[in-house]
């Protein structure tokens, strides 16, 4: 009787320890199922952010040129990647649902911007731009000379064929936005690039938040200034307000934007050296008396333009 009861008990082990086997290769079947998807989410968050910060600085850029003297460039509209450009972690996706390899691949372009109206499509492969081999997105941030005609010339292959297409490009601000997608609540520039954290694409839950945000990175680059940290911001607040006003964005956010970024990093309002972005009571109200500048110009109908200061 023992003995019959030790077999059924073996032999119910031995079923237990079949299914747990079972159980385990179908969770792990389960597990890379769920990696894939969450690669997919990740990815398709990661390409509209891209769009968002490429919407929102192109329209900065292009409605600010007249205010950036010699510092243009072409204004594209086009996010394209590399695979070496893509997270590690969303390589497969980028490559099985947008076809992303070792070439420029085109995963999106603003509509009514020039590569879109000559037929530009996501999708594209850019081979050649200005007859230039391509290695990067970066070959899209070329610098011209300000007063000649920006045509771009691409060399694109689409499903097998090769074509050529040209158009004008539109002349702006010579900073394109990048994305990086570490979360700090930041920006700086790097090079000839605004990189724009993830975190901040967040923590900017408007585009006119998203506006101020790059419209006061871009003036600094602008000012080009030597002063001490607290008037630099100050100056790139006036001239970042100007740029986020002629880009059709509105100002009035600023105050409130501000007041959370001070609550977020109450450090920003010690007035002490050390500080990237101090926000201090000075700046606040110089701040104020530039949305009521900008403003009572708006409701007079009056052109946007900065004072000398």
């Amino acid at each position: 009787m023992h003995r019959f009861v030790a077999g059924a008990l073996a032999i119910s082990w031995m079923a237990a320890s079949a299914a747990t086997s079972n159980d385990l290769a179908l969770s792990e079947a389960e597990v890379a199922a769920q990696r894939e998807r969450l690669a997919r989410l990740g990815f398709a968050s990661m390409l509209e952010r891209q769009k968002r910060l490429i919407r929102v600085s192109s329209a900065i850029r292009l409605h600010g040129a007249a205010l950036c003297n010699d510092q243009l460039s072409p204004v594209t509209g086009i996010v394209a990647a590399t695979s070496a450009e893509i997270p590690e972690a969303y390589r497969e996706t980028a490559y099985r649902d947008h076809g992303v390899e070792d070439l420029l691949k085109v995963l999106w372009i603003l509509p009514d911007y020039p590569a879109a109206e000559v037929g530009l499509r996501s999708g594209d492969t850019i081979l050649e731009i200005d007859g230039r081999e391509t290695h990067s997105a970066a070959s899209l941030d070329r610098r011209d000379p300000v007063d000649s005609q920006i045509f771009t010339a691409l060399k694109i292959e689409r499903d097998g064929e090769i074509l050529d297409l040209l158009f004008e490009a539109r002349n702006g601000c010579f900073r394109p936005a990048v994305l990086s997608m570490l979360d700090n609540v930041d920006t700086h520039t790097e090079g000839a690039r605004m990189v724009v954290y993830s975190g901040m694409l967040r923590f900017a839950e408007s585009d006119d938040e998203l506006a101020i945000v790059l419209a006061h990175e871009l003036a600094h680059e602008l000012l080009g200034q030597k002063l001490s940290v607290e008037n630099a911001e100050s100056e790139a607040d006036y001239l970042g307000l100007y740029l986020v006003a002629r880009a059709g964005y509105d100002v009035a956010v600023a105050t409130e934007f501000a007041r959370r970024l001070a609550a977020e990093f109450p450090f920003a309002l010690e007035e002490r050296a050390g500080h990237i972005h101090p926000f201090s009571a000075a700046r606040s109200i110089a701040l104020a008396n530039t949305l009521r500048e900008i403003q009572g110009k708006l409701e007079r109908a009056e052109p946007l333009e900065p004072r000398t200061r």
